[in-house]
């Protein structure tokens, strides 16, 4: 589904561009080097400037696409040539190793520490399961480059192979990668990023955690969108009714209240409580600690099925009354060729 170029979109496109090709490219250098156990002690300051001269590269990479979408938006032709060739495919898949193999190996490193799931008694544990899934990457980056060669000497593998279908086994090709690339690859790359970068010392470990988690969180939830959008196009098209502004609005404060009152309040009143009660003590703590983040995450599932229906309800109460005050496309995506735009 694609949208007008606009200011708001680009720091809509370009915050989340930022932390997961800039720090990511960065995070998954320094984090892969760690899972091939070529980052050791000594040599530890080598990979560093390595990481941190992706990082660099990335950033370049990220200012010249900023400079093409301003451009869009101003009305001049995008300078990036998108006609398939030998050059334009080392554009493309030289970055797709770094942030999909690499990172996709990286980012269940790094996350899984951030999330303190990784200790020295698990180490080999998440080793290895980062290490299948830069190779499930790997696989899906060879088939890539493959479909593209095809597809450039004029072998249209795409007339029965539509990228832009939606059913449910693209729904899961897409999906499972964006959750390892975009969620645990956003605080993964935070958390890379900022050791690479020294920022992340034994001092400030804490405060980089919360900022991964954060940032982890932020792109859950934007998947979670993502997905949404995903199931409602292959259900209505892309012609499907959108909320106006004044739903959205009270969607926004009804939701936004639930959210700290009964997701984070469910399970601060586990810790808290615990603590009140005398059951949580030193020995204790982590077992608290467990049960009270496995309620946080009861009641963040409750609250997501509570938007949904949510969503449903005023759908259906304006598919009564008619969709005067709702906004639709003009006519549906097809073939990758967006007509309409919502207003």
């Amino acid at each position: 589904m694609s949208a007008t170029p606009s200011y708001k979109r680009l720091l809509q496109i370009f915050s989340a561009k930022l932390v997961l090709e800039v720090f990511g490219g960065g995070g998954a250098i320094w984090g892969y080097s760690e899972v091939c156990t070529f980052r050791r002690p000594e040599t530890q300051e080598f990979w560093r400037h390595v990481a941190l001269s992706i990082g660099f590269v990335f950033f370049l990479r990220f200012l010249l696409q900023i400079l093409d979408y301003i451009g869009e938006i101003n009305g001049k032709r995008c300078t990036i040539d998108d006609t398939k060739s030998w050059r334009r495919f080392f554009q493309i898949f030289a970055g797709r190793i770094v942030l999909e193999v690499f990172g996709g190996g990286g980012a269940i490193w790094g996350f899984s520490e951030a999330l303190t799931l990784r200790y020295p008694t698990t180490q080999e544990f998440w080793r290895y399961n980062a290490q299948i899934s830069a190779s499930i990457f790997f696989v899906r980056f060879l088939l890539q480059c493959n479909d593209y060669l095809t597809d450039m000497y004029g072998n249209k593998f795409a007339n029965d192979f539509d990228l832009n279908r939606k059913d449910k086994v693209r729904f899961a090709q897409v999906f499972s990668a964006t959750i390892v690339l975009q969620v645990f690859g956003g605080g993964g790359a935070i958390w890379g990023f900022s050791e690479a970068a020294t920022f992340r010392v034994p001092a400030t470990q804490t405060h980089w955690r919360h900022i991964a988690l954060t940032v982890g969180a932020i792109f859950f939830a934007r998947w979670l969108m993502q997905a949404k959008d995903f199931i409602l196009e292959a259900r209505y098209g892309d012609s499907y009714v959108r909320i106006n502004r004044v739903q959205m609005i009270r969607l926004c404060q009804v939701f936004g209240a639930k959210m700290v009152l009964e997701v984070f309040g469910g399970g601060g009143a586990i810790w808290g409580f615990s603590e009140a009660a005398t059951f949580r003590v030193p020995s204790t703590q982590e077992t608290w600690r467990f049960r009270a983040l496995l309620i946080g995450f009861i009641f963040f599932i409750r609250w997501t099925l509570q938007t949904i229906d949510f969503v449903s309800d005023i759908k259906a109460e304006f598919a009564k009354e008619g969709i005067e005050d709702l906004t639709m496309k003009e006519q549906p995506y097809q073939n990758g060729d967006s007509k309409g735009v919502v207003a």
